[in-house]
């Protein structure tokens, strides 16, 4: 396994798990009823840490299990399939933005009195965790692709 498939592996499994975690606890969360703005805070704040911490371990271990000369040698080939990867995660992250553009509109539209009287507060968070799934959602798809790119061409 190349150090570059090392690597995304990494990150697919971290994001997947810890992001999965985040969003699965928030969502039994709000249908208690119990959801507050400082579980939101501390829980994405550990899930972020968390992340930080497992893709470090991750690089080190994937460092110390690849020759130096390995992890030097990047080719047109790699660069052409982190290319294809990233091109699919920005397609992936504004097809998903976009769609969530069009469900909350809609929704509100049918809805007008969901967020309550004071609907700033829940409107940011709704919409930064509409944000945080699409950047979370993009970057598996890019290492998901490039992983499997690399293994097509390896």
């Amino acid at each position: 396994m190349s150090f570059r498939e090392k690597l995304s592996w990494g990150v697919l499994l971290t994001m997947s798990a810890v992001w999965s975690f985040y969003f699965v606890r928030l969502g039994l969360k709000a249908a208690d009823g119990s959801l507050t703005q400082d579980l939101v805070l501390w829980t994405m704040g550990a899930c972020i840490a968390f992340s930080i911490a497992a893709q470090v371990g991750f690089s080190i271990l994937a460092a110390a299990s690849t020759p130096k000369a390995e992890r030097d040698v990047v080719d047109e080939r790699e660069q052409g399939m982190a290319l294809k990867a990233s091109y699919t995660a920005f397609v992936t992250m504004s097809g998903t933005l976009g769609a969530l553009s069009a469900f909350g509109y809609n929704y509100a539209l049918r809805h007008p009195d969901m967020l309550g009287p004071e609907p700033l507060a829940p409107a940011l968070l709704l919409a930064a965790n509409g944000f945080i799934f699409a950047l979370v959602l993009s970057e598996v798809v890019r290492h998901a692709v490039l992983i499997t790119l690399l293994r097509r061409v390896g």
